[in-house]
């Protein structure tokens, strides 16, 4: 194995770890926002007020992520993310208001935003001839760290521990995998054109408004299971947290098997195909939810929903 691989295999594992526990730092706050809501004294409506604030500054470094990755690197641009959204976990935990927080969740957003806007293009510069199978294996993370993390934070707020330890400690594991990636100056990554005129170029395509909306559809049901799985749990069921934490792990569970299953057969059956079998069966089996009657069914539904809707997000995005 030549030196070359070495370091483009070690990005990619870097990218999956990033991936994961990305995803555990997104989780934490529905995990949470039972006990944070209660100790801050805030309501629910405020509380999906936060994500609310995030996604608005997600929005603006989205556009802005190409401009920093063209200017210093995909690299150095999502060891930085990881930095700033560490940075914005531990500040978090400082909060005393509903207004702080809310301002915190600006700069957990600003690093975010540039996670999940390079994770998957710098595996792509890294496979470039990847039929689907390193992108479902490299988003079959997210489902992992959200099962990893509902569990385990779950488990500890059950007993007692306080919130603020745990986003800490996601704040400290994130920065041990940002010292995982290799220098940019040792691996070679294809330049990108970044210009107002290729963007111009972009948005005149009707294939880019096309997967946009599609993208934007898929993330938002991912979205609403994950966020609001947990909570809903507690409140309409009466649970502890541990509870809620199963829920939302019951829908990570479904998620990661469909990804490490799809990183397998995608080559075999097409993008296009595993794309509309996930889109119809996720349509189907969502009318199930007004048939739910207890938690246990509540927790098979959401298991079988993560696994009908897995393959939307990273094979839309290949």
């Amino acid at each position: 194995m030549t030196m070359e691989t070495k370091l483009r295999d070690r990005t990619y594992r870097a990218s999956c770890a990033s991936l994961g526990i990305y995803s555990a730092s997104v989780i934490a706050l529905p995990i949470c926002l039972v006990a944070i809501s209660k100790e801050l004294g805030f309501s629910l409506t405020q509380s999906g007020a936060l994500g609310l604030f995030a996604s608005v500054v997600q929005f603006v470094m989205l556009i802005s992520s190409s401009f920093f990755a063209a200017r210093f690197g995909k690299i150095r641009v999502i060891r930085g993310g990881l930095v700033v959204l560490a940075a914005g976990l531990v500040l978090f935990i400082l909060s005393k208001s509903w207004i702080h927080a809310a301002l915190l969740m600006l700069v957990i957003g600003a690093g975010s935003a540039l996670l999940d806007a390079l994770l998957t293009p710098i595996v792509e510069d890294l496979y470039p001839k990847d039929d689907g199978s390193k992108m479902n294996l490299l988003h079959a993370f997210w489902p992992v760290g959200t099962l990893v993390s509902v569990l385990l934070l779950g488990q500890l707020l059950t007993i007692g521990v306080s919130w603020r330890y745990l986003f800490t400690g996601i704040a400290v594991v994130m920065l041990l995998v940002m010292f995982w990636f290799p220098s940019s100056r040792k691996i070679r990554l294809p330049a990108n054109r970044t210009d107002f005129s290729h963007m111009g170029e972009i948005l005149s395509l009707r294939r880019f408004w096309l997967f946009g909306s599609a993208l934007g559809f898929a993330g938002g049901a991912e979205g609403a299971f994950t966020f609001w799985s947990a909570s809903y749990i507690q409140l309409s069921f009466d649970q502890l947290p541990r509870a809620g934490a199963f829920g939302t792990a019951a829908f990570a569970l479904g998620m990661a098997i469909g990804r490490f299953s799809s990183s397998r057969i995608a080559g075999k059956i097409g993008l296009r195909r595993l794309i509309i079998i996930s889109l119809l069966c996720g349509v189907l089996v969502s009318g199930g939810f007004f048939f739910v009657r207890n938690l246990f069914t509540l927790y098979a539904f959401l298991a079988v929903i993560g696994l009908c809707i897995t393959t939307l997000w990273p094979s839309i995005q290949s």
